[in-house]
Order: C-alpha cells, then sequence, then structure tokens
C-alpha cells in the first residue's frame, strides 16, 4: 500500500511536468523548461526537434520513476540528464550496489540507446558539494554571457571537479568556446565531453 501511495504521488507530478511542457511550447513555440539537474531545453534553439525534446524528458521522468519505486533515496543522490535517448548518470552513493542498479534500472527504461555511468561511490561531503555547485555556477554565468553560444543547447554536470558536458551540436567552433570558459575556471580537474555531433542542417549546412 506504501508503495502505490509514493508512486501514485509521483506520477501526478510527472504527468503535470508534461502538461507544462506541452502548454509551454504550445503557447509561446520557444523554449521547454525540464526539471533535474536545472536543465534548459530549447526547441527552437538547438539540434533537437520537439519530439526529441519530448522523448528525452519522457525517458528522464521514466528513469526516475522506477529509482523512486526501487529506493526513494536514489532520486536525491543521482542526477539523470538525457540527450537524444543517451542517459548521463552522475552523483554520489554509498554502495556499489547502488551504483549498480541504478545503471539496471536506467536500461530498462523503453527509448534509452546509451547509458554513460559516472555515478561515484562515496560518502557525502558538502565541502566537496559546495566546490562542485560553484564550478557549475561559474561555467553557465559564462556560457550565458556569451553571445555567441547558444544557451540552451547543452547540459552541464560537476563532480569532484570534473565537467560532464552534454547536449546536441554541429557547431565546432561553437563547442570550442564552450570547452574554452570550462577550461578557464580554476579548479577543474578534468572535462568530459558527451555532445552528440549532428550534420549541419538549413543554414548552418551552407
Amino acid at each position: 500500500m506504501i508503495c502505490i501511495k509514493k508512486y501514485s504521488k509521483l506520477k501526478i507530478s510527472n504527468i503535470l511536468l508534461l502538461f507544462v511542457c506541452f502548454n509551454l511550447v504550445g503557447c509561446s513555440g520557444t523554449q521547454v523548461f525540464s526539471s533535474g539537474a536545472g536543465v534548459l531545453i530549447a526547441s527552437n534553439q538547438d539540434e533537437k526537434t520537439f519530439g526529441d525534446v519530448i522523448d528525452d524528458t519522457t525517458i528522464s521522468i521514466g528513469i526516475k520513476d522506477k529509482f523512486f519505486m526501487h529506493n526513494a533515496i536514489l532520486i536525491t543522490k543521482i542526477n539523470v540528464d538525457v540527450e537524444l535517448g543517451t542517459v548521463l548518470l552522475t552523483g554520489r552513493v554509498n554502495e556499489q550496489n547502488d551504483r549498480v542498479q541504478a545503471v539496471r534500472l536506467a536500461w530498462q527504461q523503453e527509448g534509452v540507446v546509451s547509458v554513460l555511468n559516472e555515478i561515484e561511490i562515496e560518502s557525502f561531503d558538502i565541502k566537496k558539494y559546495a566546490e562542485d555547485k560553484l564550478i557549475k555556477t561559474k561555467l553557465l554565468a559564462k556560457v550565458i554571457s556569451d553571445n555567441k553560444i547558444k544557451k540552451l543547447k547543452y547540459t552541464f554536470e560537476v563532480q569532484n571537479k570534473v565537467i560532464f558536458i552534454m547536449g546536441v551540436s554541429s557547431d565546432d567552433i561553437e563547442l570550442n568556446r564552450v570547452f574554452e570558459h570550462a577550461r578557464s575556471i580554476k579548479g577543474v580537474r578534468d572535462i568530459i565531453n558527451y555532445v552528440v555531433i549532428t550534420a549541419p542542417t538549413g543554414d548552418d549546412a551552407l
């Protein structure tokens, strides 16, 4: 009975999220905001179609549902980011079994084409958490202030001072600018590139 109650509450919130997504695009034709890791996705500003945005959002919600039903604490410890069916899992858990189960559950979600497992086994450290948040905040500020970068095209996660970059891009020059901003932040140990490269379309192909 407890599981049914938890499941129902989560499902209701997910349905509301999808409803908001449809209405935001239907009314403005511009952007869809997705929960989780501060992700902002704009269907008219990147190489993803509106259908891709909805598919990725559905996958993310489905995986979080599975985490919640398996062990509710997982959704507070693991970040789920999705780009064109590729799932990036980041965060810290206390046991190896939680790491394994997270990957297993992610693969069970319909539409997933690959799972990138960057979950670490480590007790929560408030100092490291604050340092990672500061790096992410600085990177977002640099990207947002750069008018040569389409702000809503990329997703960033920071873990133990390592920056993980996900997104979809057909512009190598723009992507290099993102990397330059990431490299310019003091304290960054490494940058992991998970950006999906697509062929230029429309005016970009000229």
